[in-house]
């Protein structure tokens, strides 16, 4: 993902898309940050999270700019926001998380609401990047709840 991640932003600077070379550019700065930070080089699961936190970060200024009037630039912001996210992997159908999560419960043996941490990091060691957080939170609540 990360060389990807470099070609897409080698293409987006020759091609002088500003879109694109800053939505690339702060993804794989943040990567390299992370990796700096960590002492380490990051895995395939950590470059998509990264990428996932950085589209994030794109969607809520968007969202900031367009609740702020200025919907000019909160459309400019928001394609960044999807040049990013067009490079995840598709998130889980939200009708297949009952049964993740009832397995997950089991697999750990969880009873209550203290275990949801644990419920939680079963279902994303399992699922991955895939993993749509808050519909798996608001999920284990309903099930430990």
């Amino acid at each position: 993902m990360k060389d990807k991640l470099k070609q897409l932003h080698q293409k987006a600077r020759i091609a002088r898309d500003a879109a694109a070379t800053e939505a690339y550019g702060a993804a794989l700065a943040a990567i390299q940050e992370g990796e700096v930070r960590a002492n380490e080089d990051f895995s395939e699961a950590k470059v998509l999270a990264v990428v996932e936190k950085e589209a994030g970060k794109f969607a809520e200024s968007a969202a900031a700019f367009a609740k702020a009037g200025r919907d000019d630039k909160a459309a400019e912001i928001n394609e960044r926001a999807e040049l990013l996210e067009a490079l995840l992997p598709e998130k889980l159908d939200a009708g297949a998380y009952p049964k993740l999560v009832a397995d997950a419960v089991e697999a750990t043996g969880a009873s209550s609401m203290r275990d949801m941490g644990a419920v939680m990091a079963k279902l994303k060691a399992d699922i991955g990047p895939a993993l749509d957080m808050k519909l798996a939170s608001s999920e284990v609540k309903k099930v430990l709840g």
